[in-house]
């Protein structure tokens, strides 16, 4: 009778050394195959990266490409971890969160990507109110995690944000999907130096300014390196509706005047020229060409004037410009009139109106 209670205690003891032995396997086998960003960095291994942003997050202000945030942080990376980080750019100069996520919504797919950086706030604040800037934030970092599931996302709320709304609206929704947070504004105010110390035009970092965006991020980077991390979550929404996509609607209903249509592009400079487009959504952008030549329309909805919006931008881009929000989700028009003003920035003897498509949500 003894033998065999030691028989069984030996198996159990065996089998409990097996269920050990096995789980240590799976555990360094997990150990070696990194699969978050923080992992990758301590085992010294390669990342892919993206920036969606506006002029900050493209690195204007810096004196050259080597100064700007994005190189800096690359070369800390390099430095401290062994590795090298490949750059993807969905940027814009003046581009809000709705442009964003519009162009990136159009972008191809990028493959893995382990760290995406999201940058824009000050633009916004100019066109929309905090309620509607969370809506397309928000919108546009779930949009992120549905394309790169396994993206650590970290925000950057700009030095130059001083909308205490819009910077607690990027910290809720940062929070709430575990993504991180650096207010830039802080290392700004701690380094003790005036912002004409530390930017091109009060607005944009020169390279000292840029300096410390690469050193705030490299020391957050390392601290959640260290403390090994979770990334970002696609959490439940905090907005209803928060999984949208943005459509584009190029047929016209109405012309009034002497616009032409040329390459896709509806195009006139004489004043009172209209285009009228019908819609649902709640709410609306338009897809527009900028330029130097660039004049200025304004913009009714159901009859309603809504804005005036400039067609003027130091070099030619096509841009998708966000006019409104918190419309009713039933039919709409919109009527585009050209303008006999143009822009104080418009040097040029043309006033020119190039409209391709309106944008909103997609049914």
């Amino acid at each position: 009778m003894k033998k065999r209670k030691i028989g069984i205690y030996f198996f159990i003891i065996t089998f409990i050394y097996g269920l050990y032995h096995l789980f240590d396997t799976f555990s360094k086998a997990e150990g070696a195959n990194p699969t978050n960003v923080y992992q990758k960095l301590s085992a010294k291994e390669n990342i892919n990266y993206l920036i969606i942003g506006d002029s900050i997050g493209r690195g204007s202000g810096a004196s050259s490409k080597s100064a700007a945030w994005f190189s800096r942080l690359e070369q800390h990376l390099q430095n401290e971890y062994g590795i090298k980080a490949k750059r993807h750019s969905i940027v814009q100069s003046g581009a809000t969160a709705f442009e964003g996520l519009y162009k990136l919504q159009q972008s191809g797919h990028l493959g893995e990507i382990d760290l995406a950086f999201i940058v824009f706030g000050e633009n916004d604040r100019k066109y929309m109110d905090e309620k509607h800037f969370s809506y397309f934030y928000e919108g546009l970092m779930r949009k992120t995690k549905q394309l790169y599931p396994d993206s650590e996302i970290i925000t950057i709320t700009e030095n130059p944000l001083d909308n205490e709304a819009f910077v607690q609206a990027i910290s809720v929704i940062s929070n709430h999907y575990g993504a991180k947070n650096v207010d830039m504004r802080k290392p700004f105010g701690q380094s003790g130096l005036p912002a004409e110390k530390l930017t091109k035009d009060m607005v944009h970092p020169n390279d000292h300014g840029y300096k410390i965006y690469a050193d705030s991020l490299i020391k957050k980077i390392r601290e959640l390196t260290r403390s090994k991390a979770e990334i970002a979550v696609l959490s439940a929404p905090i907005h209803e509706d928060a999984d949208f996509d943005i459509a584009s609607i190029p047929h016209v209903t109405d012309i009034s005047g002497s616009f032409i249509h040329k390459d896709g592009i509806w195009e006139s400079s004489k004043a009172g020229d209209s285009l009228e487009y019908q819609f649902r959504g709640t709410f609306l952008g338009v897809n527009l060409i900028r330029s130097e030549k660039g004049g200025k329309m304004d913009v009714f909805i159901d009859d309603a004037y809504i804005t005036s919006l400039s067609a003027w931008w130091p070099l030619t881009k096509e841009r998708y410009q966000y006019i409104i929000s918190g419309l009713d989700d039933g039919p709409h028009r919109v009527k585009f009139i050209v303008s006999d003003e143009k822009s104080v920035n418009n040097s040029t003897d043309h006033a020119v109106i190039q409209i391709s498509s309106i944008l909103t949500k997609a049914e």
